[in-house]
């Protein structure tokens, strides 16, 4: 992966830190004693904040990298991060800070807007939308009509603007914003008009040149730089050794520690069973007692080349498969539905749901927060509402897969609720904090009642 230290001494101290700490994590099962005893964590992100607002972004992402190296799990750190890989046009590196970020607590529309940026610079339009839809209430509306009109919902864009001008915001920002969504939805005249209203009559021709040339659906990467003024470069994400996934929560280092000592006991006790029975099966040994006695391999060393293989992994993949308890993704708030309704035939594939419970009581009805285009999306949602409705967070989430005409879709619902009157209850105080919601009946009162919603769904 591509990284952005300022020199070979930058590198190298980085990876050296993150080899020890996970060596100690390994060893010990607290990866964040590790974090503790790193360097100082708040002066890294100090100088970072301080070289991005000077403009030094090569400097920042440095510092920044090594604020999220002393202390992963530090949500704003990774956040800073992905505000430098931005302005320097890493976009692959900045959806992955800003994910893990929110993956970590994060739930402002700062950073939500940010990741959807990130998107549309990937060609990931629909997937933005997901997240400026979900966060919509904490987005500025100038911000989010223009960058929903950049993901390709441009009506919808400059529907946004309009009314925030209507209600008043009759800005420049605003009014150039609206101009730049016409451009995009093809609008051309309309642009003009509105673009005449801040740019002199000799430079309006030139900037609706300048959006014509961005306006290429191929442009995307090119027309988010333009928008930050940051350089169009490639990018091969952010360093690996940054990666959440290499830092798991130290509940779940303990958690995985116990299930591979409880994998380990348990082969050795069947290691023993089988040397019993192999034992009094064999044959009864000759008088000849100079001959020599068969010899039964220890049992116990046959997951030897496993137990070898694991020490160089992470520490969440240290456990034995069949010995990790199953565990669902961790279930996220939604809010605003990205997918208008469609008619026509649904079809939900039989093995869909991307997040079940298992077993368990039934319910009479659910309530449905959205439908995203992609699973991380569907994920970000339930994570955004539980944390902002926390009465929901005690309900269980379901994530299902359908396919529309064609299309896949995720559905966020909220299941196990035992009459229609809490359901409706639980959705007033959704769309009471700008969400959306439909209660819907359970025919077959099918209602997972399994392990809490904030424990359903394993995190990305």
């Amino acid at each position: 992966m591509t990284t952005a230290h300022d020199s070979k001494t930058d590198r190298k101290a980085t990876y050296r830190l993150t080899r020890f700490c996970l060596t100690t994590a390994l060893a010990a099962g607290l990866l964040s004693g590790c974090a503790a005893g790193g360097p100082n964590h708040a002066k890294f992100a100090s100088n970072a904040q301080t070289a991005l607002g000077k403009g030094s972004t090569e400097k920042a992402i440095a510092l920044a990298e090594q604020a999220v190296l002393a202390s992963p799990r530090t949500a704003s750190y990774r956040t800073l991060l992905g505000s430098a890989y931005l302005r320097a046009g890493r976009f692959e590196a900045a959806r992955q800070a800003f994910d893990e970020a929110m993956q970590l607590g994060e739930d402002g529309g700062k950073a939500a807007l940010s990741l959807a940026l990130a998107d549309i610079a990937l060609g990931r339009g629909n997937e933005a939308a997901d997240t400026l839809n979900t966060y919509r209430d904490s987005i500025p509306a100038s911000d989010y009509g223009l960058a929903m009109a950049m993901a390709g919902q441009t009506q919808t864009g400059i529907s946004a603007l309009t009314e925030a001008l209507r209600q008043g915001e009759n800005t420049p920002k605003v009014r150039q914003n609206l101009a730049y969504a016409y451009a995009l939805d093809g609008s051309w005249r309309e642009a003009k008009l509105m673009a005449q209203q801040d740019v002199s009559a000799d430079k309006v021709n030139e900037r609706l040149q300048e959006w014509a040339y961005m306006a290429r659906p191929e442009d995307t990467r090119r027309r988010v730089a333009a928008l930050l003024g940051a350089p169009v470069q490639a990018d091969g994400g952010q360093p690996t050794a940054l990666a959440l996934a290499n830092f798991p929560e130290p509940q779940k280092l303990a958690e995985e520690a116990v299930a591979m000592a409880a994998t380990q006991q348990a082969a050795s006790g069947d290691a023993a069973e089988l040397a019993k029975a192999a034992a009094a099966a064999m044959p009864a040994p000759q008088a000849d007692a100079a001959a020599p006695q068969p010899a039964l391999a220890d049992a116990s060393s046959a997951p030897v080349a496993s137990k070898l293989a694991a020490i160089d992994m992470p520490p969440s993949a240290a456990a034995a498969p069949e010995a990790e308890p199953a565990r669902a993704v961790t279930p996220q708030m939604v809010s605003n539905p990205v997918v208008q309704p469609i008619h026509g035939r649904r079809t939900v594939p039989a093995a869909s749901p991307v997040a079940a419970a298992s077993g368990g009581a039934r319910g009479s009805h659910f309530i449905q927060l959205g439908s995203f285009a992609s699973a991380d999306g569907a994920q970000r949602a339930w994570r955004h509402y539980s944390t902002r409705n926390s009465s929901l967070a005690g309900y269980h989430s379901q994530i299902t897969q359908v396919s529309v005409e064609g299309r896949q879709f995720w559905r966020v619902q909220a299941v196990g609720f035992s009459g229609i009157a809490s359901a409706r209850q639980m959705c007033q105080s959704v769309k009471a904090k700008g969400g959306v919601c439909l209660v819907k009946s359970e025919p077959g009162g099918v209602t997972p009642q399994g392990r809490p919603a904030a424990t359903r769904m394993a995190q990305r």
